[in-house]
């Protein structure tokens, strides 16, 4: 069933959807928040991971042995604040994320991988630099229309912002969506998506395996 989930800001890791919720089946998603001298270990297991920085900056070390991609991640204040930093880390992977003086918050998406492949970190405007990995990580494309397993986060300018999404599942079934400041909609695959409003200055962070319809 179609329906948001809220994300409440809080201090480290907060995982919002994964595989078997809400009709997603590859797809995980979740933020962390981290305030200033602070740090963050993970390691992507079965996974490819992708950390898009939404707010501050940050060191992150990844890897290990001959795999190694560390630099600084994070560039823009917040998220109306200029384009994303990105990194791309692959399966069975170590990454830690270390805050200096200013704190980070990261949207960190997952999906199931096997592929080798080396480690890259992007810089703020390289979000276009073609990857060999699945995830397909696209800021503020609103008019688009989507087909395909999805997940978007929206956040606004002023909180009492908002959008409004129309979906047709595939039975043909129409039901609109109203998204407010913070939340969180997945679009389960097959299921069609596209803008019918928008209310404010809006920011939409969204991840798939497809890409948009012309």
């Amino acid at each position: 069933m179609l329906g948001p989930k809220h994300y409440t800001t809080t201090e480290g890791y907060t995982p919002l959807i994964g595989p078997g919720e809400l009709g997603i089946t590859n797809l995980h998603f979740g933020i962390l928040n981290l305030a200033p001298e602070s740090t963050f270990f993970d390691h992507s297991d079965d996974c490819e991971v992708v950390l898009v920085a939404l707010g501050g900056h940050c060191t992150l070390l990844v890897g290990h042995n001959g795999n190694k991609a560390n630099g600084t991640l994070g560039e823009r204040a917040n998220v109306f604040d200029g384009d994303a930093c990105i990194a791309y880390i692959p399966h069975h992977t170590t990454y830690e994320v270390i805050t200096n003086r200013n704190g980070i918050e990261i949207a960190i998406c997952k999906t199931p991988s096997h592929k080798d492949k080396a480690a890259v970190i992007l810089e703020a405007g390289e979000i276009e630099v073609e990857t060999d990995y699945q995830l397909c990580i696209i800021e503020n494309d609103v008019s688009s229309e989507w087909i395909g397993e999805a997940i978007c986060f929206y956040r606004f300018q002023d909180e009492n912002g908002s959008v409004t999404l129309q979906f047709i599942d595939p039975e043909k079934k129409k039901a609109r969506i109203v998204l407010h400041n913070n939340d969180l909609l997945v679009i389960p695959e097959k299921t069609r998506a596209r803008l019918i409003t928008c209310e404010g200055v809006c920011y939409q962070l969204l991840i798939t395996h497809s890409t948009p319809l012309q």
